[in-house]
């Protein structure tokens, strides 16, 4: 820790500008991909894999959709929160079905009460810090909100 950052840094891997680069896309936009044949979406995407639909190779880039329902929540307050994700607790832990059908687990943001979490309630994306890299940069990703309307 330092007095210009003061989060604690988390080093799981070791980290790759290349591939941070090439996969900012599906963190900053939801990008996933679609099977050409069958349609069948990803996220995150499968570049280079095979489709378990049709087999098929061909993917395409596909933007998933930015909003949709709750389909699970989980309150994460084990009485300290995860080094390098801020001081903050408890965090809302949730699993959202997307309105194209994806499932995506993220938490939810900017809430008064946790109990507003409820299953079933519109939720809408939205991109917010995450966390600090030990060089010091921000990495952002998807959150979500819930839609008031």
């Amino acid at each position: 820790m330092s007095d210009q950052f003061p989060e604690f840094y988390v080093r799981l891997d070791t980290f790759s500008s290349a591939v941070w680069y090439r996969t900012k896309m599906g963190r900053y936009r939801l990008m996933g991909t679609r099977c050409t044949k069958c349609g069948e979406r990803f996220f995150p995407p499968r570049t280079g894999l095979i489709c378990p639909n049709c087999h098929e190779r061909a993917m395409e880039p596909y933007e998933c959709a930015h909003s949709g329902e709750l389909v699970s929540v989980a309150l994460d307050d084990i009485g300290f929160p995860a080094h390098g994700y801020g001081d903050y607790l408890p965090r809302v832990m949730i699993v959202v079905k997307l309105d194209d059908g994806i499932h995506i687990m993220s938490e939810l943001m900017d809430l008064a009460d946790p109990s507003e979490a409820q299953v079933g309630a519109r939720v809408k994306m939205v991109l917010r810090k995450h966390r600090r890299e030990d060089n010091g940069a921000w990495v952002y990703g998807p959150r979500f909100v819930l839609d008031q309307g």
